[in-house]
């Protein structure tokens, strides 16, 4: 008798269950229960030390690295300010040369090199907001390095109105944070906006520099910009690919992969792989290098690198950059 009645309710509760389900695809009233955005694959990963950063004249964390042919500058921030410091690899140390600063940038993740018209720049963050708490950029810059110059990010060229910065150039929301990477031939930027969707949008590198050299200050809504643009795609709410729930860089090989990093301090550094439709391929987690927050992505020489703070009170000479093979993705 019990197990009847048992199974009459539980009936019950199915029925009322649906009629619920059905109500709110009616008329719109009752949001279901999300899920996080899934990988095609997960992939545990043991990560190659490639260099220990030594000499840096800030005990911050970097918030991003990236390796050129002799160099490898990194970016750290206090407030606003980002310092640029450029250090020289040998073996697997690469140890502090000099630096540059750039005042009211920002947060200090965007920092990917390129060549355009045989001169090679950085994508800077650009315009801090001081009303974040953690001093998130608002546009990007182009920088070329130049040693112990301090700038101000308004003597830079940049990018402005980002919350246009989608196929269509149609506002997207109020701009929350942005960053961006690439290389010579493609130029992405990824733009948060205060509700907290996510668009990505791809463009043709040689034409929003050739906007540049002529302009101060590049509208992202202007026909020109939105001519520019080849690819875009907006996610939001749990369709958001976001490492450990976290964003800590991103870079782009070609224009049909990207890679995105997440983690914090406690946290297993993880490294996410979009198409650039948004769909989510792959999700690499790291076993090798302890829970350490994970700063930036680069690609590289059929590489994928990243940084990793391994000790959060003493950052001078014990910050690190691994890499995975991106054969792995």
């Amino acid at each position: 008798m019990r197990a009847l009645r048992a199974s009459s309710l539980k009936n019950r509760g199915v029925k009322l269950f649906a009629s619920f389900v059905l109500a709110a695809i009616m008329f719109g009233t009752v949001v279901l229960p999300a899920f996080a955005a899934t990988p095609g694959k997960t992939v545990n990963a043991s990560a190659t030390l490639a260099y220990s950063l030594k000499g840096l004249h800030h005990n911050l964390a970097v918030q991003k690295a990236y390796i050129a042919s002799k160099y490898l500058y990194v970016t750290q921030r206090s407030g606003g300010t980002v310092y640029l410091s450029r250090l020289l690899m040998k073996g697997k140390t690469a140890t502090y040369v000099d630096e540059m600063t750039i005042t009211h940038a920002g947060h200090g993740q965007t920092l990917d090199m390129y060549t355009y018209k045989d001169i090679d720049y950085f994508y800077f963050s650009s315009k801090a907001d001081p009303s974040t708490s953690y001093d998130w950029s608002l546009q990007v810059a182009r920088l070329r390095y130049a040693a112990g110059k301090t700038y101000d990010y308004t003597d830079l060229h940049r990018f402005t109105y980002l919350n246009y910065a989608d196929k269509t150039g149609t506002r997207l929301g109020d701009t929350y944070r942005v960053d961006a990477g690439g290389n010579s031939a493609y130029t992405i930027f990824r733009v948060q906006t205060a509700k907290g969707a996510v668009t990505w949008s791809i463009y043709n590198t040689a034409a929003l520099n050739r906007l540049l050299d002529s302009h101060e200050q590049v509208r992202m809504d202007s026909a020109a910009a939105v001519k520019a643009c080849v690819a875009s795609f907006t996610q939001s709410g749990s369709k958001i690919v976001r490492p450990n729930g976290s964003f800590q860089g991103l870079d782009m090989l070609s224009k049909t992969q990207i890679y995105t990093s997440g983690g914090a301090e406690g946290q297993t550094p993880q490294i996410a792989l979009m198409s650039n439709t948004g769909a989510y391929k792959t999700l690499v987690k790291i076993k090798n290098v302890g829970t350490h927050e994970i700063e930036g992505v680069q690609t590289k020489n059929s590489k994928v690198y990243f940084t990793i703070v391994t000790d959060p009170k003493n950052k001078k000479n014990t910050q690190k950059v691994y890499y995975v093979p991106d054969s792995i993705f």
